[in-house]
């Protein structure tokens, strides 16, 4: 054989292990190629079913009641949930990527105790809470954050107050039958002995004067007395439809001026009426309107106007009295607290008693210098 012939035969079998190779090498291709499909069809399924888990659990964080806060060991937070950003009033964008501790004003773990327990919320009121930390840990068990679920307990500590004030109404009840009981008896007989010495004793006789002055004393003991009974009583009421402008004016009728440069202006619209107890409900503005007249110390208006939105009724009673400082206004509806100098201090609080006995609500406003708004909310009826 030729050189030649060798050489074409030579490349003759190297081309069909090249055809072979290339064959064999398509055919891996194609296996790879099908492989690879095989593999991003899984990795789909794979990433829809972690996408399905993460919605799944991303509802339940967000359908809990409680409160839910979590972060990473530095302590910026991470997870905000839906009920804690009802409960403090941040929204998980506001929240989320800022340090708890700057949030808060707090660390993130706290011992139980006065400062413990409580979250400030956006709004600036501190919110007192059930709260309960753990830590996050991954497969490895190495540390990556920690989350706290913690529970709004502003509602039971309402309740705890009712209970406290019940309490103490209760004292205030059994103390006000003792006192009545140990008062009224030799009261009787003060007021009895008084009237017979005024019948005899002539009206220009100096001694007279002294004699009035026990009868009025007896007389506002008395009331006193009255008012504490009154006020530890049950409040019972009979309900009808009410003009709100009748009420403010038999209150106003009864509000006692002595030609003091006071004016009392009434804009109530006619029409509008409120369900409550008529007679309950006049005591309640006699009372407010004796407060804002009795604040005045020169001239001055009070101004009574009342607005109504969908089933509520505002009743707001403005003065351009001498007005009242923070520690006053807090204490403003508690039982026996008065700035006046013959005061009994259960004006307001029975007013307070009465309105919250009709399920509506009484607050004040007040600046010093500036005057007072009370500011009375009770149910709508036509």
């Amino acid at each position: 054989m030729s050189d030649t012939a060798a050489d074409m035969k030579a490349l003759a079998e190297a081309f069909d292990q090249f055809t072979k190779t290339t064959q064999t090498m398509e055919e891996a291709y194609r296996r790879l190629e099908a492989r690879v499909e095989q593999l991003d069809r899984e990795l789909a399924a794979k990433h829809h079913e972690l996408a399905l888990t993460i919605d799944y659990l991303n509802s339940i964080l967000e359908s809990m009641s409680d409160g839910v806060i979590a972060t990473d060991p530095q302590g910026a937070i991470t997870t905000f949930n839906r009920a804690a950003s009802a409960v403090l009033g941040y929204t998980a964008k506001e929240a989320i990527g800022r340090q708890f501790r700057e949030l808060f004003r707090r660390e993130f773990h706290m011992p139980p105790g006065p400062d413990g327990m409580q979250l400030h919320a956006k709004s600036g009121r501190v919110v007192p809470v059930a709260e309960r930390d753990s830590p996050i840990s991954d497969r490895q068990n190495q540390r990556i954050g920690y989350v706290k679920v913690f529970q709004d307990l502003s509602e039971i500590e309402a309740l705890r107050q009712q209970l406290r004030q019940i309490d103490r109404l209760a004292t205030v009840g059994e103390m006000a039958a003792t006192v009545a009981h140990e008062i009224r008896n030799p009261l009787g007989g003060i007021r009895g002995f008084a009237a017979l010495l005024a019948r005899d004793i002539p009206p220009d006789d100096p001694r007279a004067r002294l004699v009035n002055n026990i009868l009025a004393g007896t007389k506002n003991l008395d009331h006193v007395v009255n008012g504490l009974l009154e006020y530890t009583r049950p409040v019972d009421l009979r309900l009808r439809p009410t003009p709100c402008v009748e009420l403010i004016e038999a209150a106003k009728g009864l509000v006692e001026l002595d030609d003091r440069p006071i004016s009392i202006v009434n804009t109530i619209d006619p029409d509008l009426k409120v369900l409550a107890d008529p007679d309950k409900m006049r005591q309640v503005f006699l009372n407010i309107l004796l407060n804002a007249v009795q604040s005045i110390e020169d001239h001055g208006e009070v101004r009574v106007t009342a607005t109504a939105q969908d089933n509520v009724v505002t009743v707001a009673v403005s003065d351009t009295g001498c007005g009242m400082t923070e520690e006053q206004l807090a204490q403003v509806f508690s039982p026996f607290y008065t700035t006046k100098e013959k005061g009994t201090g259960l004006g307001l609080a029975e007013a307070a008693k009465i309105v919250e006995g009709h399920g509506g609500t009484i607050e004040a406003q007040s600046d010093p210098g500036k005057g007072s708004i009370f500011a009375v909310q009770l149910a709508r009826t036509e």
